[in-house]
């Protein structure tokens, strides 16, 4: 395949374009708030580049030759794809700067975040926000998403990682549930228990939380589910005691729909919750606005000291 050819100056050529249009060096000149000189110039410019005279300069009003009118019609079609291109590019910024995606799990989106989004769509109505949910925090398959909220060690590459919270397992129930029971001490003998079967291993089960804070598992009756939403669901509704994480049952314990039911609370290492800003993110306003926004509404779970903290020494 041969070279394309080089092209002249894309100024040499607006100034061309302007004249063919006014057919006048002086229309053109003030048209393009420059010295008809200047024009002059970059006319002689072009033609010396092309090697063809483009104007019949013993013509009034100015008349293009033959060469002339082929370079006009390449340009105005070139300038023509240049400003559409230019154009579509404003709609896509613009359209990026007033759109904002977000990742994060479904327990997370339900008991979480969309308790919170009402406040930022008040503060940035001109914002729209979506929601892109999948199964689990630790890894968010959201290639596309502006903003991503991610449960773990926060040692991550893919981006800015900024620390919003930590968190804190703590068996709950309803109020119901506990109504006129008698709680065995530690052990969790007699009590239906809510159990979440996921595949990451970050997201402590029973045993592990009876491991950890020395809590015997007794016998009872076992209530399983796939994702913290049912799990909760069940709770609330009076089924069984469920490990209460805090990004989950927090708020409802808050609203006392659910109660600590006196065993040890427990604060996994390396388990909390950030935010993860990908690279393709920086300078985009909605992204900054919805930042901040977190900064402020997480201040009094847990001060965020800088506005990013990039990991360093873990794999992603």
């Amino acid at each position: 395949m041969s070279a394309t050819p080089p092209l002249p100056p894309l100024r040499l050529l607006s100034v061309f374009e302007a004249v063919a249009r006014h057919r006048s060096l002086s229309l053109a000149a003030r048209t393009l708030n420059v010295t008809q000189p200047a024009i002059s110039k970059s006319l002689r410019d072009l033609e010396q580049w092309i090697g063809a005279t483009l104007f019949d300069r013993n013509r009034r009003p100015l008349a293009l030759t033959e060469s002339g009118e082929v370079l006009l019609g390449a340009t105005r079609e070139g300038l023509g794809l240049i400003a559409d291109a230019l154009a579509e590019i404003g709609r896509i910024k613009a359209a990026r700067e007033g759109a904002l995606r977000l990742s994060c799990s479904i327990g997370f989106a339900t008991y979480w975040l969309m308790r919170r989004l009402s406040a930022f769509s008040a503060a940035w109505p001109d914002i729209a926000v979506s929601v892109m949910t999948t199964p689990h925090d630790a890894a968010p398959d959201a290639p596309h998403a502006d903003v991503g909220f991610r449960y773990g060690h926060g040692r991550w590459r893919d981006g800015d990682v900024i620390r919003l919270f930590q968190e804190c397992i703590d068996p709950v129930a309803s109020p119901e549930f506990m109504a006129g029971r008698t709680f065995p001490g530690p052990t969790l003998d007699g009590l239906a228990l809510i159990h979440v079967d996921v595949d990451a291993a970050s997201w402590r089960s029973w045993a592990g939380y009876c491991q950890t804070s020395g809590v015997a598992r007794g016998r009872g009756g076992d209530i399983r589910f796939n994702n913290y939403v049912q799990a909760t669901q069940a709770a609330l509704g009076g089924q069984g005691v469920m490990l209460g994480w805090r990004s989950i049952t927090g708020d409802l314990v808050a609203e006392r729909r659910l109660v600590p039911i006196g065993l040890p609370p427990v604060e996994p290492e390396d388990g909390a919750y950030y935010v993860v800003v990908p690279p393709r993110s920086a300078g985009n306003p909605a992204v900054a606005r919805f930042i901040e926004w977190l900064a402020r509404e997480t201040r009094d779970q847990n001060p965020i000291a800088s506005p990013s903290l990039r990991g360093s020494d873990a794999p992603r």
